[in-house]
């Protein structure tokens, strides 16, 4: 008996161990299996299975002083640093605790059993030891779904780190064209200026009359409100950019901006290049995939479910009368005759069916925003070609012209025509700055929806 009882405990002890040993997946290989890059994020503070992480610095440091601060430098520091990038990879963290606990197998139930127990008579002592035996490969089904959910959790942190990168991008883009909007307008100010003392000398000679006077001072004040309207771009632009990343009061060198980075030249986007790129690449759909392959394996455990759990009862004692040891085993189980687990089967698939249905939606809502995004891009790059290659060519050649006839002593062309050709040429080079902004806004926005690490041509013609 006492053979019987020994190997019974050590039965139902191995019993409450999973047969495939739970472990942490490393990151390398988790990458490899459902290919987010979680890698990017770096680690979150806490213990996971046993493994202490290191600790997310808290302090966030400004970017290291160097000549030249460059976007990369800035998106760097920024998925350092941002609280919604670390709340992200916490939360993936939590979805892979989730993972571990759903594999679980139920602990076994001790207990002492003290029946028949009197003042003069030691009655029936014993043990009573309960455990749940899983059936129908519940746990196995449960982890796997659990797995899934890992996969999308970690597929919304890479949305989270995107959605960083592009509020860093776009605030970046608008400080550049803000910038150089702001020079413009001083030389258009400073052209204003010149041609409102002109009008006024030239009233003085005998030359000029009252209304152009006049209307060299209204154009005066309005190119310093315009000024003005710019300079508080510049301002809000850079506050901009300071919460993009994450830190509101961090202090930036303006200077070591690098503001020619609105010059370079962009990517040249096609349009099946993008869409396909939008399909293979998007971590929101990914995100939805993963979702649907979760929901898949809900339902096979909502079927798995039908088949009930055994309860396994022990009670090993001494019978004190009959100076003899037993044992009492009771199987205890429902029979699955009226609740088949119908309503949670139906729920099950109902939420599979709703779950396809919002990928196929995102789908089409994140192409709806790329053609509208791609729309811009092309619209704003024909007129930052047009700019470049024929009209501030051109507007720069009629102020040469002019400004030599003048020189010349030629009586076309005086002091007035020379500014008009100048203000005429700064008007020509702000519009061009406006578009250049627009065309990298929207290039901007098509790496957000595509999901790119670079404005690099990932996904263009070249």
């Amino acid at each position: 008996m006492r053979r019987v009882v020994i190997l019974l405990l050590i039965g139902l002890a191995g019993g409450c161990t999973p047969t495939t040993a739970l472990r942490r997946t490393p990151r390398s290989e988790r990458v490899a299996t459902s290919k987010p890059p979680v890698a990017r994020f770096g680690p979150v503070s806490g213990v996971v299975d046993g493994e202490r992480n290191p600790v997310v610095p808290v302090e966030a440091r400004a970017p290291a002083a160097q000549a030249v601060l460059t976007l990369d430098d800035l998106i760097g520091f920024a998925v350092s640093n941002h609280p919604e990038v670390r709340a992200a990879h916490a939360r993936a963290e939590v979805a892979r605790g989730r993972m571990i606990q759903a594999g679980l197998y139920p602990n076994p139930v001790f207990g002492a059993n003290l029946d028949q127990i009197e003042r003069r008579r030691i009655g029936e002592p014993g043990l009573q030891i309960n455990q749940t035996f899983v059936t129908a490969d519940k746990l196995r089904i449960a982890r796997s779904a659990a797995a899934h959910g890992v996969e999308a959790a970690d597929w919304q942190a890479v949305t989270r780190w995107h959605d960083t990168v592009y509020r860093v991008r776009l605030a970046y883009y608008e400080l550049l064209t803000s910038l150089r909007e702001r020079d413009v307008m001083a030389d258009i100010v400073r052209v204003s200026n010149d041609a409102y003392e002109a009008a006024k000398a030239f009233e003085k000679r005998g030359v000029g009359n009252r209304p152009d006077v006049l209307r060299a001072s209204v154009e005066l004040e309005q190119n310093k409100l315009k000024r003005e309207v710019t300079a508080c771009r510049v301002e809000a632009a850079w506050q901009s950019l300071r919460t993009a990343l994450g830190q509101p009061t961090l202090a930036l060198d303006k200077d070591a901006l690098a503001r020619n980075a609105l010059d370079a030249q962009p990517p040249a986007y096609e349009w099946d290049a993008l869409l396909m790129c939008l399909q293979e690449r998007s971590a929101v759909l990914q995100e939805a995939r993963a979702v649907i392959a979760q929901q898949e394996r809900l339902v096979a455990r909502a079927r798995a479910d039908v088949m009930p759990n055994i309860d396994v009862q022990a009670n090993p004692y001494y019978d004190a009368d009959g100076k003899d040891y037993r044992l009492q085993l009771s199987v205890i189980g429902p029979l699955p005759i009226y609740d088949r687990n119908q309503g949670n089967i139906h729920a099950a698939r109902a939420e599979l069916s709703r779950v396809i249905a919002e990928e196929k939606n995102l789908e089409l809502q994140l192409a709806e925003r790329l053609t509208l995004a791609y729309q811009r891009y092309q619209a704003a790059r024909q007129q930052v070609h047009a700019y470049d290659k024929t009209i501030v060519p051109e507007a720069r050649e009629s102020l040469r012209l002019i400004k030599t006839g003048y020189d010349a002593g030629d009586k076309k062309f005086d002091y007035t025509a020379v500014l008009q050709a100048q203000q005429i040429l700064f008007q020509t080079q702000l519009a061009q700055t406006q578009a250049l902004g627009e065309q990298w806004r929207a290039a901007v926005e098509i790496a957000a929806l595509l999901q790119q690490d670079h404005l690099a041509p990932e996904c263009s013609a070249r």
